[in-house]
């Protein structure tokens, strides 16, 4: 074999990796969002959790949350909440102080959209 027959070899070869590779990678789930909705201070309160599959379950890896608390009480105790939903990736979370209604409800909504996930 002379070289220009193993350059030509190995750029097919290469092609073909990176064909496999796409194509494996097409397939492979993306994100997916799933919501639930607790009762805030001042009623409902949804929480999006955004998810990707992590091995048999999920990596909890994006949190949204939309209230009517009050913004300056609630908005503090909600980014808590959120940072510590996203290091622990469980539902059962310290409430924050001063914020009590609001804390049990991002905690009701989170666990409802977890249950909704294992649907």
């Amino acid at each position: 074999m002379n070289k220009e027959s193993l350059r030509k070899k190995g750029i097919i070869a290469f092609i073909v990796l990176g064909l496999v590779l796409a194509v494996v990678e097409a397939n492979r789930p993306g994100p997916m969002v799933v919501e639930g909705i607790g009762t805030g201070y001042n009623g409902d309160l949804v929480v999006s959790l955004k998810v990707k599959p992590k091995g048999e379950g999920f990596k909890i890896i994006g949190v949204d949350v939309n209230h009517q608390d009050t913004p300056p009480i609630a908005d503090p105790a909600l980014e808590t909440l959120k940072a510590e939903l996203l290091k622990n990736q469980i539902s059962e979370l310290d409430i924050v102080s001063g914020a009590t209604y609001t804390s049990q409800g991002f905690k009701e909504a989170t666990q409802k959209a977890l249950d909704n996930l294992k649907k």
